[in-house]
């Protein structure tokens, strides 16, 4: 393949060069990844890994997948980036020894872990301290802030993190340059338009959590824009939430020079053809950059990319945010290379009229026809001719014929909308790419360095040096003076450089002869050949992870069974030292702190969203007075307004954050602490941090979005100080009675079950608002119809579900049916829990009322709960479901 380099002047490189690498979801995959140039590869093994869907490697193959990456000089990373749930941390274990033991094979072990739960993070570093952890992107790390305090949580053990792919340039380089730890990014594939790690979507819908490697791509199906009830014809954009894919090449300086350490090409459930395609590119933008060069793709590797797999191609959110450029809206799937429209029929096929004349279309080419409609009957099939018509219909346009039968003509020359002619398949693009892995070849050679020492009289000495190891070999017989040609170091190195299929390449040749010596080639060789072998068996020593601490789990699960919660914050107020805002904590009697031992009756809570909820319920006679009110409104400039009514009223108040946190949106965060709240209900680990460190003091109160599934990540938090968590969504009833089970019974009374609410699906950073209301890009420019039209997104079943903006417009998108817990209060009661959270999204304030009317008889044993779900449904409209805790 070849590609084009801009011919502007080199730009210096500052930074190291980072890291390509590529994913793998079978043998073929990683092949073609080594074949074309990558520096690493990350896979996954049958168990706990994000792709449950790929193929996979057996636990068992690890050894040889580990010997070939090793032998080709390339890094293997292994996907471990599930959250764990508490049953299944003996599993955990017994799969962090198998890893370790599978480190004892000549190839050597994997070069790092990818892990998403903390505390597995943990768990793996007190077990395997030598063991490398890269953060997952699924850990949402957003700025440093929240990096550093990861790093803290699981250790010291991160050696890298996978930023979120909403990041700009700008705000990569703000965080490389304060965050203690490597940072690594996506910079080619298919785009989540969720947060990683923030999507409930396919667990709301189905129990399939994206969290455990089974997304169901909801956000790839149609849905219909619902605007203050009134649908809104879009014409042909339909899917309003599935972004076109990421592709960067051209951004690989820029990045270079921004301090990342790593470029990663999402694809583990995609062809090696897509990892050859995609590693090629990069590996010459990589290459272009070391150099000082920008990179201009050749039309033939932009074919490849195209063929291999596209939805249309953006920089994604490298550039800054622009709802405009990422989501398109036409189509969810792959659709290859646009070459041209459907211009009519002929007798033996149809016209096409071509736009594309990099990409013309020839036998046995795979196209389809696309109506733009997201229930069409997809037409398409095998090109078996094209015929150049000579301008006699126009310029560019060609005929085609198709297999017969392939096309219903009839019922696409019907249309009435233009008609896009996709090349979705290219046979010749799929033998180039598949040449390009066909040999086993060695691309990235390891410099080695030669030192020879030829005494007259003594044994011939080679020493080779390589990756920081040594050997040498010592001929039999000593060396006698040359009659004709003694050595030099020119014939040492044609010698010594005939490396063949090794994984080394000669740098350096030092000599250091006495006498006039001769050195036999044969001799010369067979040195080499020893020394090499030594050095092959040396390569893997350094991937050796002995088990430190097998008893680890063991000795974490004590911890998070202890009392005492430590941390940098204490349960009654926080550390000392730390300013804190005028009127914030003032003792209102808050059930925060541990409760007695002796009271043990129901706490209920609420989340208004408005401040007509929170007028109504500050003003409501409630059978089970709510001990908190948690605020969460759009504008946070509002929030010093909900303290105040909350102080009027002498109720003690709660103000959440967002549940992202930018490098420049830490002002964010301090107009919440400057509201002066009596605690503060942090979403993300960027505002642990920034807490942490500028209002030491202020209470703190850790919600679903930290993604606590299990003991251990527990623990973590409540060591810092946290004084209460709400569990992640994605546990069932099961899977949270083995985590409380596990838990001290101080910390089960500081966890919080919310008991009703409308799952908070998709959490993205497109704004939805601005891109089907607006043209703008932002609040600067799109006139903010967010403020003044109330949206929903319609799926294929009916369901209009809610979507609420907040003021970093970034959009959540709410399940339309509310899901309560409440047939599950008596149980949960039963295992110490006694705080219950009821979350209103739209509702009014008498609808609001009511909701907390029924859930307060319910904690307080008047209204049998078995009964609860007929109740709710006559109060909801859009009916309510058992939710997640009810899955199996």
């Amino acid at each position: 393949m070849t590609s084009t380099l801009a011919a502007s002047k080199p730009t210096a490189i500052s930074k190291q060069i980072p890291e390509l690498l590529a994913p793998a979801g079978d043998w073929d995959a990683l092949k073609a990844a080594v074949a074309n140039g990558a520096d690493a590869v990350y896979f996954g093994l049958s168990n706990f890994n994000a792709r449950h869907r790929a193929t996979n490697f057996k636990t068992e193959e690890l050894p040889a997948v580990m010997a070939y990456l090793h032998a080709h000089n390339v890094c293997g990373y292994l996907t471990f980036n599930t959250l764990i749930f508490s049953d299944e941390l003996p599993d955990a274990v017994a799969y962090i020894q198998q890893i370790a033991m599978a480190a004892e094979a000549p190839g050597g072990g994997i070069d790092a872990v990818i892990v998403q739960d903390l505390g597995l993070a943990r768990l793996i570093h007190r077990m395997c301290p030598t063991l490398p952890i890269h953060g997952s992107t699924q850990m949402t790390l957003t700025e440093s802030g929240g990096i550093s305090l990861v790093n803290d949580l699981v250790g010291g053990g991160l050696e890298r993190v996978i930023l979120a792919r909403e990041l700009s340039l700008p705000e990569i380089r703000k965080i490389t340059a304060e965050s203690p730890i490597a940072v690594e990014v996506f910079i080619h594939g298919a785009l989540c338009i969720a947060y990683s790690g923030q999507c409930l979507t396919s667990e709301s819908f189905g129990g399939r959590s994206a969290n455990r490697g089974q997304c169901a791509q909801a956000c790839r199906l149609p849905y219909e824009l619902i605007v203050d009830g009134v649908p809104r014809d879009l014409g042909d954009m339909a899917y309003l939430l599935s972004p076109q894919d990421l592709a960067a090449h051209d951004l690989v300086l820029d990045l270079s020079q921004a301090g990342v350490r790593g470029l990663k090409v999402e694809g583990r459930l995609k062809s090696a053809h897509y990892v050859a395609a995609t590693t090629q590119t990069y590996r010459e933008s990589l290459d272009a950059a070391a150099q000082g060069m920008r990179f201009t793709i050749a039309p033939e590797a932009k074919l490849n990319l195209e063929q291999s797999f596209s939805r249309g191609f953006t920089h994604g959110f490298l550039g800054g945010v622009n709802p405009q450029e990422l989501v398109a809206g036409r189509f969810p799937k792959a659709r290859g290379t646009l070459v041209g429209t459907f211009a009519g029929l002929t007798p033996r096929g149809c016209l096409v009229k071509l736009t594309n004349l990099s990409a013309l279309l020839k036998p046995g080419d795979g196209v389809v026809f696309d109506e733009g409609h997201p229930d069409q009957d997809e037409q398409g099939g095998r090109v078996f001719a094209v015929h150049q018509l000579n301008g006699a219909r126009g310029p560019g346009v060609v005929e085609i014929e198709l297999g017969h039968g392939d096309v219903q003509w009839a019922a696409l020359a019907s249309g009435s909308e233009p008609i896009l002619v996709w090349k979705t398949d290219d046979p010749a693009v799929r033998k180039r790419l598949e040449q390009s892995f066909a040999r086993d070849v060695i691309v990235r050679r390891r410099p080695l360095t030669a030192r020879v020492k030829a005494h007259v009289g003594s044994p011939l000495e080679v020493t080779l040096e390589a990756e920081g190891h040594q050997a040498t070999a010592i001929a039999p017989t000593p060396l006698a003076v040359a009659q004709k040609h003694p050595v030099t170091e020119e014939s040492l190195r044609d010698q010594l450089g005939r490396l063949g299929e090794t994984p080394y390449e000669l740098a350096q040749v030092t000599l250091d002869a006495q006498g006039g010596p001769m050195v036999p080639k044969s001799v010369l060789n067979e040195l080499r050949r020893q020394v090499v072998e030594k050095l092959l068996a040396l390569r893997g020593s350094g991937q050796r992870y002995g088990i430190a601490d097998a008893t680890a789990l063991d000795e974490l699960r004590t911890e998070a069974k202890t009392s005492p919660t430590g941390g940098a914050m204490s349960s009654s107020g926080g550390a000392s030292g730390g300013a804190m805002p005028s009127g914030a904590g003032a003792p209102l009697g808050m059930p925060i702190s541990p409760p007695s031992t002796e009271d043990t009756s129901p706490l209920l809570t609420v989340m208004v969203r408005t401040p007509e909820q929170l007028s109504a319920v500050l003003a409501a006679e409630l059978p089970l007075k709510p001990t908190l009110i948690y605020c969460d409104y759009e504008d946070v400039r509002r929030y010093k307004e909900a303290v105040a009514a909350c102080r009027a009223a002498s109720r003690p108040v709660a103000l959440s954050t967002l549940r992202i946190i930018k490098p420049t949106e830490h002002g964010l965060l301090k107009q919440i602490a400057d509201a002066a709240p009596d605690v503060v209900l942090v979403r993300n680990l960027a505002a642990i941090a920034y807490y942490r460190k500028h209002y030491p003091q202020l209470r703190l109160l850790g919600d679903y979005a930290l993604n606590v599934a299990n003991e251990l990540t527990a623990s973590l938090f409540l060591r810092q100080g946290l004084e209460q968590l709400v569990p992640s969504y994605d546990l069932n009833f099961a899977q949270l009675a083995a985590m409380l089970g596990q838990l001290s019974p101080d910390k089960v009374a500081k966890m919080e079950l919310v008991l009703h609410q409308h799952m908070p699906m998709f959490h993205v950073e497109h704004c939805v608002f601005a891109h089907t209301l607006s043209k703008g890009k932002d609040y600067h420019d799109c006139g903010r119809p967010c403020d003044t039209h109330r949206v929903d997104l319609k799926d294929r079943v009916g369901q209009a579900h809610p979507l609420l903006p907040d003021t970093g417009c970034r959009n959540t998108l709410f399940n339309a049916e509310a899901q309560t817990a409440a047939v599950f209060v008596p149980e949960l009661r039963g295992m110490g829990i006694r705080r219950f959270r009821v979350e209103l999204l739209r509702e009014d304030g008498p609808a609001s009322l009511r909701l907390l009317e029924q859930y307060g008889r319910v904690l307080l044993g008047q209204e049998d709960s078995k009964t609860i779900l007929k109740s709710l449904r006559v109060l909801n409209q859009l009916g309510v479901t058992s939710g997640t805790l009810n899955r199996e």
